[in-house]
């Protein structure tokens, strides 16, 4: 950051920026939309991991189909029991997943135990043949903030 005379505020922000983008296009990430229902304790994703996802040559990232079963069994769990945290994720990765393949994720809730949540996911291909992951994964309910538990607001 130089904040020399003359440095135009788009410029000075630019070189300030403390976590810089590192996926600029449309597609080179993720791409998904998510489809809920609380009622029936279920979430379906269809979705398509962009190049800059890759891990072997082709192949999406393990780590990036990690983020995306957490982040699908972390939405469903917050959707049925409000504030949540992962206490356990494990996946069973089964088949190589290529960059920019349509996928079917499925989550669901097996059975809550008390603040447990305890939920599973399959990860598919959009024509259900092949099937890419399995998982499951314990969510935690957390107690609600203080403030909130009172009813009242926090006096602001």
């Amino acid at each position: 950051m130089s904040g020399l005379p003359g440095d135009s505020d788009s410029d000075r922000d630019r070189d300030t920026r403390l976590f810089p983008r590192a996926i600029e296009g449309d597609g080179d990430g993720f791409e998904f939309v998510t489809f809920l229902s609380v009622p029936k304790g279920r979430l379906r994703c269809l979705c398509q991991l962009g190049p800059f996802l890759e891990g072997h040559p082709g192949l999406a990232h393990g780590g990036a189909i990690a983020t995306l079963i957490d982040t699908s069994l972390g939405t469903l769990a917050l959707a049925v029991a409000g504030r949540v945290v992962t206490a356990n994720l494990s996946i069973d990765y089964l088949a190589p997943v290529p960059l920019r393949s349509v996928l079917l994720l499925e989550a669901f809730l097996q059975r809550r135990q008390g603040r447990k949540l305890f939920l599973g996911c399959d990860l598919w291909d959009a024509e259900g043949t092949t099937l890419h992951a399995k998982a499951t994964g314990l969510f935690i309910q957390q107690d609600p903030p203080k403030e909130a538990a009172r009813g009242g607001d926090s006096g602001r």
